[in-house]
């Protein structure tokens, strides 16, 4: 096959790309006009119709500061519009955790151990990869259609009655309807991950969380957060409350001084997680439910939180020998909770008929770096003759630069890049909808993906309009049984990983 950049490649007769279900734009939007839709696609509907488009967000960014200011202020509003005051989220004994790389898995790791300790958890997270309902886990499953469905109208409606014109966007909407199902099903525990930085994200309306977290510091958000990592603890560190208590991954000194000083200026205790070496495992070998050596730190972190929480809130599996930062003897219930934790998207593996997808969301230097050496490790098991390929893009204001160097010497074959789009054709009801980029935006930053390769690598490559093109690409130009195994790496962007799967495990969760 000749390696030249291919764009607006069509991928059927119709000169479309497929969709998430395998139909074309055409039928999709026929599909969308006939049948009528489920409550939970209406919902999804509503949703969507939440999402900043591009030129929205561009103009937030412009007037950042004073925007960001009043988030969490109207979250309060809109939880009060509900009916639900600060003190009821308190009674949801919260752990609430921030940080750049890792706390999506730290808050499965935290969900899974206090889940087999017998507590009924509800966890919160983002963002979805196929389902929104993802969002949104009790006892470690996304809330069925139904359930989602009912909590949504409860929650939309309300707040349409009160203000029609001042409607939350998606992601605040989502975590007002998170602390709703919360709050009514009367979970043990609610573990909340922050959406971006933690001052001004709209989750820091907790005002009192048992314990919190800061997972490892990295170079994200910039036009948000700042561009150094001093700038970004301090908003990292802002979930820190007073007569709370907090851990933090180590990090760079400069930054660390920065999360002590706030501790300080907030009256909350603060202590460093030990190394997972500290923890004495009683001679079991770990088989950690996530992979990656890297999942030590926030495995490390987990214990750290869930020890201090089961300390905090009385617990009768309180553990006695535990002292705040330091190492300790790993309850079984612990180990079980760490083996048995799933987490799409991160160091995951599918395999199908006619390839092997190795799939991971790093999206920062830190954790491509980490996610480099987790797919070198998995590549060197699989036998020499297969073909290598990879899948990338990268979203907002990350640099393909900054990225693209850590996987240049993985020796693939091919690399394809394209937009986070699962199909050109936007269907409202879909889960995977996004406004939030325009499709110019997308085309032009994998095409700048695709000249940064070629500089790094010497190789040409392929840009395509959508996921679904790329991966149909894939199946029309490997499909030869004879030929060798295909071994597909995508990451760059969850966002993708999120798109791809959707094509080849839909069913994931």
């Amino acid at each position: 096959m000749n390696n030249s950049t291919v764009t607006n490649v069509p991928t059927n007769v119709n000169g479309t790309c497929n969709g998430t279900n395998g139909m074309n734009g055409a039928a999709a939007k026929s599909e969308a006009e006939d049948t009528p839709y489920t409550p939970y696609e209406e919902a999804i509907i509503k949703l969507n119709s939440l999402q900043s488009n591009a030129a929205t967000i561009q103009k937030l960014r412009d007037r950042r500061d004073s925007i960001q200011a009043e988030n969490v202020p109207q979250t309060v509003r809109c939880l009060q519009t509900l009916g639900i005051s600060l003190q009821d989220i308190d009674k949801l004994q919260v752990i609430h955790v921030s940080g750049t790389k890792g706390k999506g898995s730290t808050c499965a790791f935290v969900e899974s151990i206090l889940r087999h300790y017998g507590y009924t958890t509800g966890l919160y997270t983002s963002p979805h990869l196929v389902s929104a309902r993802e969002r949104i886990r009790i006892n470690g499953k996304p809330i069925d259609e139904h359930a989602f469905a009912r909590y949504f109208f409860d929650v939309y409606d309300t707040l349409f009655e009160a203000d029609a014109s001042h409607m939350p966007p998606y992601f605040k909407f989502l975590t007002l309807l998170a602390f709703r199902i919360f709050t009514q099903m009367q979970v043990d525990v609610a573990i909340i991950e922050v959406g971006i930085g933690g001052e001004y994200d709209c989750t820091n309306c907790i005002e009192n969380p048992v314990v919190c977290g800061i997972t490892t510091l990295d170079i994200d958000h910039t036009s948000l957060l700042g561009s150094t990592l001093p700038q970004i603890a301090w908003h990292k560190a802002g979930i820190l409350k007073t007569h709370s208590v907090a851990f933090y991954t180590p990090t760079a000194q400069e930054a660390e001084d920065v999360i002590r000083q706030r501790a300080t200026d907030k009256q909350c205790e603060l202590f460093s997680v030990p190394r997972f070496e500290d923890f004495d495992w009683k001679g079991h070998k770990l088989c950690a439910g996530i992979c990656g050596k890297h999942q030590t730190l926030n495995i490390a972190m987990a214990l750290q939180l869930t020890a201090r929480w089961l300390e905090r809130t009385k617990s009768k599996h309180a553990i006695e020998s535990f002292v705040s930062g330091k190492g300790f003897p790993v309850p079984i219930e612990m180990i079980k909770g760490i083996e048995n934790c799933r987490w799409p998207g991160r160091s995951h593996t599918v395999e199908t008929e006619r390839a092997k997808y190795f799939l991971d969301g790093a999206h920062t230097p830190k954790s491509m770096e980490v996610c480099a050496e987790w797919l070198s490790g998995e590549l060197q098991k699989e036998p020499t003759d297969c073909k290598r390929v990879l899948v990338f893009q990268c979203t907002a204001d990350r640099s393909p630069s900054s990225l693209l160097p850590y996987l240049k010497d993985l020796n693939f074959s091919e690399a394809l890049f394209c937009p986070t789009l699962v199909s050109l054709t936007q269907v409202k009801k879909s889960d995977l909808t996004n406004f939030n980029a325009s499709t110019e935006q997308q085309k032009q930053r994998a095409e700048e993906c695709r000249v940064i390769w070629k500089k790094l690598t010497g190789k040409e490559s392929f840009v395509f309009p959508c996921i679904s093109s790329a991966i149909a690409h894939l199946s029309q130009n490997h499909s030869d049984p004879s030929s060798n195994h295909l071994l597909v790496c995508v990451t760059g962007s969850l966002h993708l990983v999120g798109g791809v799967l959707s094509i080849i495990s839909p069913n994931v969760d």
